[in-house]
Formats: C-alpha cells, sequence, structure tokens
C-alpha cells in the first residue's frame, strides 16, 4: 500500500505502547496518513514486525509516533480500499457500529434526562404539561411579497421557519 500511496491508519490511541500527541489519547479511535512521498516528508518512517514508527506532522509540528500493530484496527489506501479487523476495534466503534446495524438497543438515557423525566412524572394530573408551542406573530416577519404569479417557480413560494424571540 505504501508504495501506491499514502496509508491511513486507523488506531486506538489508548493502547499500551501507543506514542501520539497526548491530546489524542483519550481518544477510542486516531486515523493517521503516512507515505513515502507526502507532502511533509516522514523521513524516518519505519514498518516492521512491530509496528509503525515515524516523526508526523501535527498542526506544522513534528512529534514522533509510535503505533504497535496491536493499536491497529483497520489500514485503508488513498482509494478507500483497505483492511480491517474487527476484533481489534475498539468497543466504542463496535457499539456504535451495531446500534447502526438496528442490531443492538440504543444507549441508555443520561442520569440527568432520567431526573428530568421523573420530575414531570411529580407534576399534578390535573395540570396541563408545559411543552413549547408555536404562535403567529403579526408584524414580526419579512414583508409580504407580491401575490405570486402562476409563473412563480414554486421553490421561491415555499414557507420558512424564522426564529422570533418574544
Amino acid at each position: 500500500m505504501l508504495l501506491r500511496g499514502s496509508v491511513f491508519i486507523h488506531l486506538d490511541p489508548r493502547v499500551e505502547g501507543v506514542a501520539v500527541p497526548p491530546w489524542f489519547r483519550g481518544h477510542p479511535q486516531l486515523v493517521l496518513q503516512v507515505g513515502l512521498d507526502m507532502a511533509v516528508p516522514i523521513l524516518d518512517l519505519m514498518v516492521d514486525k512491530d509496528g509503525v514508527r515515524g516523526t508526523l506532522s501535527f498542526n506544522h509540528s513534528p512529534w514522533f509516533c509510535s503505533i504497535p500493530w496491536d493499536a491497529v484496527f483497520a489500514l485503508q489506501d488513498d482509494n478507500g480500499k483497505g483492511m480491517i479487523w474487527p476484533e481489534a476495534l475498539p468497543e466504542e466503534i463496535q457499539d456504535e457500529l451495531a446500534r447502526e446495524a438496528g442490531i443492538a438497543p440504543p444507549p441508555e438515557p443520561s442520569a440527568a434526562l432520567l431526573e428530568a423525566l421523573m420530575d414531570d412524572d411529580d407534576e399534578d394530573e390535573d395540570e396541563a404539561p408545559r411543552r413549547p408551542t408555536l404562535r403567529v406573530v403579526e408584524g414580526g416577519g419579512e414583508p409580504e411579497p407580491e401575490a405570486a404569479s402562476p409563473a412563480t417557480p414554486v421553490a421561491s413560494r415555499v414557507p420558512h421557519l424564522r426564529l422570533v424571540k418574544s
């Protein structure tokens, strides 16, 4: 893949032995681009049985990176072709893929949402729930356009919503 262009390395930067800038360490996924003919050359690029190492550029600043193969879960070329190791996918990505495929339940609601829902249940049953409503505001919008002629394109006559603070 490196001989044909650049390679995108999909990795979990939290895996032990990964050396990347610290602001990426807490994320479940990081994609790094490496190649032999990059705009910013990677003069010390090394790919071997242990992984990938080299000085990469982050916001025009050099940073020595070391990526052991244990952290890599996919490789992709410039055309989007590549390889994926599903068993190496971080749990968060596996869960997201399962949700998108419809084979897993959506995530549990947050504690704040559950608390808000519980507070709503405590309201008087006679009291109507307070929900946002739409209302017509006279004179609050733009001037009415001249009556649209039949030759006026439909797209120019489509109504739209606009936020009006009361």
